[in-house]
């Protein structure tokens, strides 16, 4: 079977669900909008950019013939638009079925955010963090036993270069922008684990994957020397369309809803980094993500699931 008929037959048990993806507008967060899309799933795209975000929605709708995509325009480096973000979403999609974390970028440069957050850990991780709880309410309103919701956290293979300080995780002391990607692609992995212990896998399935070096424009935002990276590593890069065949596939695969909480690389579970498995520090994450997000994710899971409890 190809690559494209591969996606489309695993985007075709997504048929009538509803699908949010960040980071939509390029590289494998489209390819997989548009996976589903053609499969009959009612999709929403999540960009940053406005422009660009709606004009590849209306191409997918332009290219399947249909017209069941959506999209949310949000800087999700900043937590009050992420927040306003999940409100939208619940508001207009009061049942979400997948929920793809895959917004994330590469900064040579040290930044804070309007937070005061180091902007690569408010990105590819607080973000991932806080619209996930903010849309749970809307996950467990879709979920049933027979096909629970499932949340897709986008890591990477990087994960095993991270150096962490937890004590310093905006990186004030030794800050360099591949160790601050390579952090935050650990902190996926143990958000992953965190919020998979607090759910019930017949409710919610949470999975972790990593898509390859994907042929994207990624990491283009660093000026000259980003643009050298990108052309380094298109060398042995894959195309949008196989990075995202591991997350079209974990949407709606069996074999993902049998091991929660998993890592996984070309459809194949993966054992991560021995640090990755370390639940002490991950609970230690995820209670510091909740000071930063100002939430309490766990008072949040429980109103969710004793609102949406299954008869």
């Amino acid at each position: 079977m190809s690559l494209h008929h591969s996606l489309r037959a695993d985007a075709a048990a997504s048929a009538q669900r509803t699908m949010v993806v960040t980071g939509a507008s390029d590289g494998i967060g489209r390819a997989a909008a548009r996976s589903w899309t053609e499969a009959g799933a009612t999709v929403v795209m999540v960009g940053r950019n406005e422009a660009k975000t709606a004009a590849a929605a209306r191409r997918i709708m332009s290219e399947t013939g249909r017209r069941t995509v959506h999209w949310e325009i949000a800087d999700l480096s900043r937590q009050d638009a992420v927040q306003a973000l999940g409100a939208r979403l619940r508001e207009a999609h009061p049942r979400i079925d997948v929920l793809a974390n895959n917004a994330g970028a590469l900064f040579l440069e040290r930044a804070e955010t309007i937070d005061g957050l180091e902007q690569t850990f408010a990105l590819n991780h607080l973000a991932y963090f806080t619209l996930t709880i903010e849309l749970l309410p809307a996950l467990l309103a879709a979920s049933t036993p027979e096909a629970p919701a499932r949340v897709i956290n986008v890591s990477s293979r990087a994960h095993q270069n991270a150096r962490v300080d937890l004590d310093d995780l905006q990186l004030v002391h030794g800050y360099g922008g591949w160790r601050a990607y390579c952090n935050s692609k650990l902190y996926n992995l143990w958000f992953t684990r965190a919020l998979a212990r607090r759910m019930d896998p017949s409710r919610l399935i949470v999975q972790a994957m990593h898509p390859g070096v994907v042929s994207t424009r990624f990491a283009t935002n660093n000026g000259w020397m980003g643009r050298l990276q990108r052309r380094l590593m298109d060398v042995v890069s894959v195309t949008p369309e196989q990075g995202a065949d591991t997350l079209v596939w974990l949407a709606t695969a069996p074999d993902a809803a049998r091991r929660n909480a998993r890592y996984w690389v070309r459809r194949r579970e993966v054992t991560p980094s021995r640090l990755a498995r370390d639940d002490e520090r991950a609970e230690r994450l995820w209670r510091e993500s909740n000071a930063l997000a100002r939430v309490d994710a766990d008072a949040t899971i429980a109103a969710a699931l004793k609102t949406h409890a299954v008869a």
